[in-house]
């Protein structure tokens, strides 16, 4: 408004280049104002939120028995000596890797399986029955039965692992081919694009952020997978480190665990973001004006 007001206030005379050049400056320093402000009050309001609920924890684990809870401090401590003494930080890197190699194949396929449901009509009457079944199948019921079929070693954990993580990606994605706007499709075909630049120019970067949605979906499941790969086959990783620690009574330690992974989730779900803003940065760019002008 202050922008239009600075234009009828220069009169009926066209407003000169410089005039312009000033104006689009004024406004650019007021939405980076904006941004920030925006950005400082959301960065209040969580820290604030956790310090709210740190403190909640602490009272409260001071006033229970140690065997049903621990203040946050006695978590924390436990923590760190598990680190020290008792190989934790060995059993996580167990965890990572066996995430990581259950996690990619699993983004693999899934991406493959939803961008071709969502391209082509007859791979989704072939699969997609099976896909959203599988989806809605719980997949720590298959757990035991994918033990019994492969043994009890890393390999049947990555399996588990990637089966967790492969069918929220393969619906995202493919519900996010269907969302791609007909006005491109059939641009493209009035243009004649080939097969590979339809792909290359509409369908993969129109893909990209439900992409990276499926992504950050398939780091939470993937990070379930883990645990009840590691507690249904053999015992190892931070799912051992769980088990041993829950079954001595050991409540701190046990929270010190649960406390890592809920860390490792955080910290994989702020590297995707970042990775979004690298490859997406136009959907950071639209959802923050968004925001700004609903306030």
């Amino acid at each position: 408004m202050s922008t239009v007001i600075d234009l009828v206030a220069m009169g009926t005379n066209a407003p000169s280049t410089d005039d312009l050049a000033k104006l689009g400056q004024d406004v650019v320093a007021r939405k980076r104002r904006r941004s920030r402000r925006h950005w400082l009050i959301f960065l209040v309001i969580r820290l604030v939120s956790l310090a709210a609920v740190l403190s909640a924890w602490q009272v409260y684990g001071m006033h229970t028995l140690a065997v049903l809870f621990a203040p946050i401090t006695t978590v924390v401590r436990d923590g760190i000596d598990l680190f020290a003494h008792q190989h934790l930080a060995s059993q996580l890197g167990y965890s990572l890797w066996t995430f990581g190699i259950g996690y990619l194949w699993g983004m693999v396929f899934g991406i493959v399986m939803g961008m071709l449901m969502g391209a082509y009509r007859s791979v989704e009457a072939a699969i997609s029955l099976y896909v959203i079944a599988l989806y809605a199948t719980p997949m720590v019921a298959l757990a035991p039965l994918i033990s019994l079929w492969i043994g009890f070693d890393a390999s049947a954990q990555i399996i588990i692992i990637g089966l967790f993580v492969v069918w929220p990606v393969a619906v995202t994605v493919f519900h996010g081919v269907r969302q791609i706007d007909p006005e491109l499709l059939e641009v493209s075909r009035s243009l004649r694009l080939s097969k590979t630049q339809l792909w290359k120019h509409v369908l993969l970067p129109g893909a990209v952020p439900y992409i990276i949605t499926g992504a950050t979906q398939g780091v939470a499941m993937g990070l379930v997978g883990v645990i009840i790969a590691e507690l249904q086959t053999q015992l190892s990783g931070l799912g051992d480190a769980l088990e041993t620690q829950a079954q001595t009574y050991h409540t701190a330690g046990a929270l010190a665990v649960v406390l890592l992974i809920m860390i490792l989730g955080i910290t994989l779900r702020a590297l995707l973001g970042l990775t979004q803003r690298r490859l997406v940065p136009w959907l950071r760019i639209d959802r923050g004006e968004g925001k700004m002008q609903k306030t």
